[in-house]
């Protein structure tokens, strides 16, 4: 099961080379995705639920998918006494820029580009530190 995990890695290597070539916004695009691929990657493996436990709490909620699973995860590093507001601090800014980078009519440059990339690193070392 730990395709995730390798996904999540790819994303974030694949964010890297977008940037160097100037490719700003899918950069901000794999940047997010590699951030909810190792949350899913932790819900599965360390949190030992199901994809179907995602499911039924993304049917009972009016909440989309990622803001189930942030939540989520927010939760879990909270219940490993972990601080867990510079990753939600962090995935939610991150998730802001990937929604305009995606959707809206918006100039993607090089500063927002950098910056997603620090935000899934940030994201990531507090995730990883869940493992400590």
């Amino acid at each position: 099961m730990g395709h995730l995990k390798n996904k999540s890695d790819i994303n974030l290597f694949a964010a890297e080379l977008l940037h160097k070539q100037n490719l700003y916004p899918s950069v901000v695009h794999c940047a997010y995705y590699c951030c909810i691929q190792f949350m899913k990657h932790i819900w599965l493996t360390e949190m030992n639920k199901s994809e179907e436990d995602l499911k039924q709490l993304n049917q009972n909620s009016n909440e989309g998918s990622h803001e189930i699973l942030i939540n989520e995860i927010k939760k879990h590093l909270t219940n490993q006494n972990l601080d867990s507001r510079v990753f939600y601090k962090d995935i939610l800014q991150l998730k802001r820029l990937r929604i305009n980078a995606d959707y809206f009519d918006l100039q993607i440059d090089y500063t927002i580009s950098d910056n997603s990339i620090s935000l899934s690193k940030s994201v990531l070392k507090n995730l990883k530190n869940d493992k400590k």
